[in-house]
């Protein structure tokens, strides 16, 4: 007890010391200050609410922790609460309607989308006037036609709710309703306008827009050509007894039944109201909507090829290409085919070029998508499928080891002309066609002696286009392609040798085939090359003394042939007479230090290693010891004969 004493009096005096700093924590702010008075936002935050002819209530009440924590984050107060949860607080949800079947956009996320939390200059603290505010996200509402709307120029709040509504649109009430409210006869639907006739159970919009229309009326801007009522109507705007497609077949023309070509079946079957308005429309001919929206309601398929990543631009206007109620062609076209499309693209049967792809004779549909595609030039399939349903032998469909990296991928037009072109439909010919994608091997070819047939720029000589059952894309083994310009003798003599690489036909393991500054198109100097396999000798020349020929860079052909030779390890000839050729095997010195012995019956590699070693005289590295000495005397006897 007595040692938890010190601790518990620490406590204690700890415990008053803190309670004695929140008691006075108010008194140590400055008068005046930041925090005096629990602290003035506006002191800081001068900027906003300034200069706001309507104020957020809690703003002009100074009430900022209504909405915002009083400490928030580094750059920003974080709110009390999420939007709009914040903003139920105050407002009602009930009186906003905010249960109702149609919501504005936004608004059971965001009321700041619209509303300024601070204050703002226009009614209702919206951000800007309502009408500019609206036409941000309702483009098309704010399109000003030749004759403007008088409550839409006003304000979008004359016809519609703000924030939710029962009815369609945010309306305040149903179109007809509320188009009566400024058009005094309508709510019992009479009007001199409409003949006498009925319009109480109509929707106004079908003839008249909303907003904004293009003539006297608010008409739409397509509108039918006889607008006396009474032509189709009778009555209480009933259709006359001879409605329907026969009504319209009044004036307009049948589709010739039993005649060459198509029909639109809506046409045949007399629906002609399937894609027509009859009084009154935006689109041109009276249609319901826009072309592609209008068609592709029954044509979904074509909707869905419109939707992939390459279109066809003119099928946006689906009369571009088709007739809308029949035609002397199959499928509503306007023309066949082939004679469509060249109204738009050029005919590459006219192009002069000297090779022409037979299908361009043919249909264009064939190979490509009428109306759009995933692959681009709107084929029909990738290339790779496309074309090799005619060049069946061609590429990945060749069963060889080896395929070009453009067909591999599919990709053909990458060499080729899809519709013509010059020799072989190439984009280009020879080295300009390799070019494309090989500019790193023709660069580096530059300013260097070049082998013939890559100088002549004749790729195809060496290389097929498309595969090959061997690297490279050769078009025969390496060892008969450049024996067809190089004769090379490669099997060895009887007793002789022959070069590995040279031997198995691997002519490149030594020679560049393109370019190279070395002679004969080697891959680097003879010592560098033939280190590159010969690695321990190549190491040993690194750190020993070279015999002459080993260390000139191109020294090894002094005693080796490259490809066969009539003596083991491809000497050029045998090991003495070599040897002499640098060697005097007369001089005296020499004969001294030989015994006598005749040089041409000598084996010179016996003693002396001929390429590299770290004794003098080149001599092998394991040693008799009286010859190591120097002492031949001690075996051999010397005579003017020889050694005995």
């Amino acid at each position: 007890a007595a040692a938890r004493r010190p601790a518990l009096l620490a406590l204690a005096v700890l415990a008053v010391v803190l309670l004695g700093w929140c008691i006075d924590a108010a008194a140590q702010l400055k008068r005046g200050g930041r925090f005096d008075k629990g602290g003035g936002c506006v002191e800081c935050h001068e900027e906003v609410g300034k200069n706001l002819s309507v104020p957020h209530r809690p703003m002009s009440e100074g009430e900022c922790s209504a909405c915002h924590k009083p400490h928030g984050l580094v750059g920003a107060l974080r709110l009390q609460k999420d939007e709009p949860d914040l903003c139920l607080d105050c407002h009602d949800r009930a009186a906003m309607h905010l249960d109702n079947a149609t919501i504005h956009p936004g608004v059971a996320d965001r009321c700041s989308l619209c509303h300024d939390p601070h204050g703002s200059n226009h009614g209702a603290i919206l951000k800007t006037a309502e009408r500019e505010l609206c036409v941000e996200c309702h483009e098309e509402a704010g399109k000003a036609g030749a004759v403007a709307h008088p409550p839409a120029a006003e304000g979008c709040t004359s016809c519609h709710l703000p924030h939710s509504s029962v009815e369609k649109a945010l309306l305040k009430q149903p179109v007809a309703e509320g188009c009566a409210q400024c058009h005094e006869g309508q709510a019992a639907g009479y009007a001199a306008s409409h003949n006498g006739l009925s319009v109480a159970a109509s929707d106004c919009t079908a003839c008249h827009p909303p907003h904004s229309g293009a003539s006297e009326h608010l008409l739409r801007a397509s509108v039918h050509s006889e607008i006396s009522c009474d032509l189709c109507h009778e009555g209480e705007l009933a259709v006359a007894p001879a409605g329907g497609a026969n009504l319209c077949l009044e004036c307009h023309e049948a589709p010739e039944e039993g005649g060459a070509g198509s029909v639109h079946p809506p046409a045949e079957a007399g629906d002609c109201l399937d894609c027509h308005n009859p009084h009154t429309s935006d689109q041109a001919v009276l249609l319901r909507a826009a072309e592609r929206e209008l068609c592709t309601t029954c044509h979904e398929e074509v909707g869905s090829m419109l939707n992939l990543a390459h279109p066809h631009e003119a099928a946006e206007t689906c009369t571009s290409c088709h007739a809308g109620h029949q035609s002397a062609h199959r499928k509503l076209l306007l023309e066949e085919p082939r004679s469509l499309c060249i109204q738009c693209h050029d005919d590459p049967a006219e192009s002069g070029d000297e090779v022409l792809h037979p299908p361009v004779f043919e249909e264009c549909i064939d190979c490509h998508a009428p109306h759009g595609s995933a692959v681009a030039g709107m084929l029909v399939a990738d290339q790779d499928a496309l074309c090799g349903e005619c060049h069946t032998d061609v590429g990945t469909r060749a069963g060889l080891a080896v395929v070009h990296e453009p067909v591999a991928v599919g990709s053909c037009t990458s060499c080729h002309l899809p519709h013509s072109g010059g020799k072989r439909m190439l984009l280009a010919q020879g080295r300009d066609l390799c070019r494309k994608c090989h500019e790193a091997t023709l660069s580096a070819a530059e300013g260097l002696p070049r082998h013939d047939p890559f100088d002549s720029g004749e790729c195809e000589l060496c290389h097929v286009a498309h595969a090959s059952s061997l690297p490279g894309l050769l078009t025969e083994p390496q060892v008969d392609l450049c024996a067809n310009c190089h004769d090379v003798e490669l099997t060895a003599p009887i007793g002789g040798s022959a070069h590995a690489p040279a031997a198995a036909g691997r002519c490149v393991d030594c020679h560049q085939p393109h370019a190279s500054a070395i002679k004969p198109f080697l891959k680097a100097p003879q010592r560098a090359l033939c280190g590159s396999c010969h690695e321990e000798l190549a190491g040993r020349l690194a750190v020993e003394a070279n015999h002459d020929p080993a260390a000139d860079s191109d020294g090894c052909t002094t005693c080796h042939g490259a490809h066969v030779a009539r003596h083991p390890h491809l000497l050029q000839q045998s090991v003495p007479g070599l040897c002499l050729e640098c060697h005097d095997g007369e001089d005296a010195d020499f004969t001294a230090k030989h015994l006598g012995l005749a040089a041409g019956s000598m084996n010179c590699t016996g003693c002396h290693e001929p390429h590299a070693s770290s004794i003098t005289g080149m001599l092998l590295p394991e040693q008799h010891p009286p010859f190591a000495e120097g002492d031949c005397t001690l075996c051999h006897e010397e005579s003017s004969g020889g050694a005995q």
